[in-house]
């Protein structure tokens, strides 16, 4: 995976746990849907989010805690930036 800072909108949902669930994202002027959610972490930037699509290209989410904005921190290397 390689790092980039690509703001994106996220359609999402919380479970009764707190845990967030994103459904789909944009990139590359494109919806793209989740298949999987990994692991979620909160660290002083905010709320990190691995997800899966399809083909099985990872890539980590970021809920920004100052802005409540998303942006996508890692993407697939085969994935070239818009």
């Amino acid at each position: 995976m390689r790092f980039v800072q690509e703001p994106t909108s996220v359609e999402a949902r919380y479970d009764a746990d707190g845990a967030l669930h994103p459904r789909r994202f944009t990139w590359q002027d494109a919806w793209l849907d989740v298949s999987d959610v990994g692991r979620q972490w909160l660290d002083p930037d905010g709320r990190h989010v691995l997800i899966m699509v399809a083909a099985r290209r990872t890539f980590e989410l970021l809920l920004e805690r100052s802005s409540l904005t998303w942006r996508v921190v890692r993407a697939p290397e085969d994935e070239a930036t818009a």
